[in-house]
């Protein structure tokens, strides 16, 4: 259940952000913040019942980190797969950035879960 608030909080945010016209990766550097603020209060608390320290909030973000990067990398390689350009004019955007972001979410949200289970709050 956490998990999935988190996405559609991030994926809210993003899109939300794109459709008032801003840059893809900024829309996207944003939601993820929102989500990560999120994620680190409520998964701490129920998901993996661990205790709020520094440490574990160094980590944490660490995790985020490689998880966003692994999340761009996504991204990029997807519009490099797919750069036909379908223009959507009642969203003001591609196509191609909105399936883009939902690819990065996918890989971002599964390498995350697992840097978190296995190393930050254990």
């Amino acid at each position: 259940m956490v998990g999935v608030a988190n996405t559609l909080l991030t994926m809210i945010v993003i899109f939300a952000l794109m459709h008032s016209g801003v840059n893809l990766y900024v829309s996207n550097a944003t939601g993820y913040l929102v989500g990560i603020i999120f994620s680190f209060i409520v998964n701490s608390l129920f998901t993996f019942s661990a205790k709020l320290s520094f440490r574990s909030l160094v980590k944490f973000f660490t995790a985020c980190f490689i998880a966003y990067l692994v999340n761009l990398v996504a991204m990029k390689s997807f519009l490099m797969v797919f750069p036909e350009k379908i223009y959507l004019p009642q969203y003001k955007a591609y196509l191609e950035v909105y399936l883009a972001q939902l690819c990065g979410m996918g890989f971002y949200t599964v390498t995350g879960f697992i840097l978190n289970k296995f190393w930050v709050m254990k």
